[in-house]
């Protein structure tokens, strides 16, 4: 349940849609570290809303807040308050069609930070809902 509450706060977008459209289409790559493991580097394509911040969309029972974008650079922080309470901070840098970002999680009670780090292309259009 950890894993996959904590995938979705890193790479939720609105939708996912391969249609031709106004909005952008990105190949993201995510890779999640804990405890000295890594897991499978996990690709994915998202339709991001042409416009829309940078910072993804907080989950259920999450809030995204203090975001700050200077330049390329955008960092924020995350507080989730439901059954697996955590908070952590993210950082994008975006490039042309590309950016790098990293996000920081750290579960209620625990010493160890979920560390994932993820990379993304924008690969073509899209029509986000």
């Amino acid at each position: 349940m950890l894993r996959r509450t904590v995938v979705a706060v890193l790479v939720a977008y609105p939708c996912l849609a391969l249609a031709q459209g106004p909005d952008e289409l990105w190949e993201i790559t995510a890779q999640m570290k804990m405890g000295g493991m890594a897991m499978p580097a996990m690709p994915s394509k998202v339709c991001k809303k042409k416009g829309a911040e940078n910072v993804p969309p907080a989950e259920k029972d999450c809030r995204n807040y203090d975001v700050k974008t200077v330049g390329a650079r955008t960092t924020w922080k995350v507080e989730c308050t439901g059954k697996e309470k955590m908070t952590g901070e993210g950082e994008i840098t975006m490039g042309k069609g590309s950016y790098k970002g990293r996000l920081k999680l750290k579960l209620e009670g625990d010493d160890e930070a979920i560390l994932t780090e993820y990379s993304g292309r924008l690969v073509g259009t899209c029509a986000a809902k």
